[in-house]
């Protein structure tokens, strides 16, 4: 820890908009490592259960990536004016947990039960989904935890890892599990070699402003439905969070979470049925179009998740926290005659900067698309499917328009309770669903010396209604759908045998 807080310098970021409206959110992944040495059969091993994956190399690797991520040791705070900054203080350090601990369960008994977070003695519902105070940092709301699980006879390893999302995206959040594995595994080739070739240096760019550079500078009048989308959700209630302490912010996010009806499931998909599908609806597009997995995949959902969602038998908006929060918004918000789809788009392969990838802020757009009734009960044929698809991808190139994007962050910035809306849009929406693309995350290339992942889940999250698109093994290949839904929405799209054919395994992570 030293290395790292001997030469930390204290410092101020300014969260931009698109930060401060994910503050009730984390970045939370588990990554599994099966030890497949001889040493771990039978008996426990005679050497030291810190072979595999050694203890004191990845928390020197650690604090060593730390050093190029500041961020994760600061704390969020509230300006006067209401804007999110955090502030790096080196004498008061709010820094991330961190600890190393054996396990006793074996790793095949973790395998068997489909690699479920739940099974594990310690619950990480707590640290995963909203941030919120903890007193392990003296109240203060923990800005990251760490937490890696040895599990017993030295049989494999479980590097948990949950990142607040104000701090960073997904994007960033595997950045900088990739840059710990590569320093662990640099510092053992040093020990092997007794020196060798530097570590690679690479640059990380925290400062906001540099997000700034994307978005349009020119003062066009605001889109119309830009700012009915925004104002629906500036009621009382909205602005009161917004003046809140973010610690209070995050008790409250955290028992509406806790409030949620949510099943955790996983299904399979082929690369190759997902092109088969693509090839086909791209068949239908009309000319100069063309649609990607992400677009085809979306409309797909559009229709069985929607269907699946309306034949539960109690609607979400009837149960008891979203009708206070109806009330509360003082607003009719939602739509009640369809579904609205929202999805993340990374803005960075869009930046014309040879330094867009090294930023590490929240650097993505929401996407989105109304779709009405009659278009969620079609059938999923190719030209139903081609004309969601083209919905889906004109909203995509609209959410990465400079223009566009300028406008949303002046409207956003103008007021603090504005910063609410993405929060406040999702929580009391109706009939909401979203979609978060982390497939060409590189997630499968954390080798931390001893190879890469066994295995790749997401950990527990707030939200309930939404999908993570993972990517599988590479010896593989394909998707993981990873849904958390309500449990009678899961058993419904299970009996869709529409989206049952794309599918060649399931099964819950929970």
């Amino acid at each position: 820890m030293d290395t790292f807080t001997s030469t930390v310098e204290s410092q101020t970021i300014s969260l931009d908009f698109t930060d401060a409206g994910l503050f009730p959110f984390s970045v939370s992944i588990g990554y599994w490592y099966k030890n497949t040495t001889a040493a771990t059969t039978g008996s426990p091993s005679s050497s030291s259960v810190d072979d595999f994956m050694p203890a004191n190399v990845l928390e020197q690797a650690f604090y060593k990536t730390l050093q190029e991520f500041p961020i994760l040791a600061g704390q969020v705070k509230t300006a006067d004016n209401g804007r999110q900054y955090i502030e790096i203080d080196k004498d008061n350090l709010n820094m991330p947990v961190y600890t190393d601990a054996h396990c006793d369960l074996e790793y095949s008994v973790m395998r068997k039960s489909g690699f479920n977070l739940y099974k594990l003695p310690m619950d990480l519902n707590n640290e995963s989904g909203v941030p919120i105070p903890s007193s392990l940092v003296g109240g203060k709301i923990v800005p990251a935890y760490f937490r890696i699980f040895r599990f017993r006879n030295n049989s494999g390893v479980l590097v948990y890892a949950s990142i607040a999302h104000y701090i960073t995206d997904g994007y960033g959040y595997s950045k900088f599990m990739n840059r710990w594995a590569e320093t662990a595994k640099w510092i053992q080739q040093q020990a092997q070699n007794d020196g060798g070739a530097p570590l690679v240096v690479r640059q990380y760019i925290h400062d906001r402003s540099f997000h700034d550079n994307y978005r349009s500078s020119e003062t066009t009048e605001l889109n119309t439905s830009i700012i009915e989308s925004v104002t629906a959700s500036s009621g009382w209630f909205a602005k009161t969070l917004a003046w809140l302490s973010p610690e209070t912010r995050g008790r409250i996010f955290k028992t509406l979470s806790n409030a949620t009806n949510r099943s955790c499931s996983y299904f399979h998909v082929s690369s190759q049925t997902l092109e088969d599908l693509r090839t086909r609806v791209q068949a239908c597009a009309p000319e100069g179009t063309r649609y990607t997995i992400n677009d085809v995949v979306t409309a797909f959902l559009v229709i069985v998740v929607g269907q699946a969602k309306e034949k539960t038998s109690t609607e979400w908006w009837s149960r008891p926290v979203p009708r206070i929060l109806r009330m509360l918004s003082l607003n009719r918000l939602g739509n009640p005659t369809g579904m609205e789809f929202i999805f993340n788009v990374n803005l960075r392969p869009r930046v014309d900067h040879s330094e867009a990838n090294n930023y590490m802020g929240n650097m993505v757009q929401t996407g989105s698309i109304s779709a009405t009734r009659s278009q969620i009960h079609q059938a999923p044929e190719d030209e139903t499917l081609s004309a969601l698809a083209l919905q889906i991808h004109q909203a995509t190139v609209l959410s990465t328009n400079k223009e566009f994007i300028g406008q949303l962050g002046h409207l956003m910035n103008s007021k603090p309770e504005y910063c609410m809306w993405p929060t406040w849009w999702f929580a009391t929406g109706s009939k909401k669903f979203a979609v978060s693309n982390q497939s060409r995350f590189e997630h499968y290339g954390l080798d931390f010396g001893a190879g890469i992942p066994s295995m790749v889940r997401q950990g527990p999250h707030a939200l309930t209604d939404n999908l993570y698109i993972m990517p599988d093994h590479p010896d593989t290949g394909g998707f993981v759908f990873e849904f958390m839904i309500p449990k009678d929405v899961e058993t419904n799209l299970i009996r869709d045998n529409r989206w049952m054919k794309l599918v060649d395994r399931y099964g819950s992570c929970q």
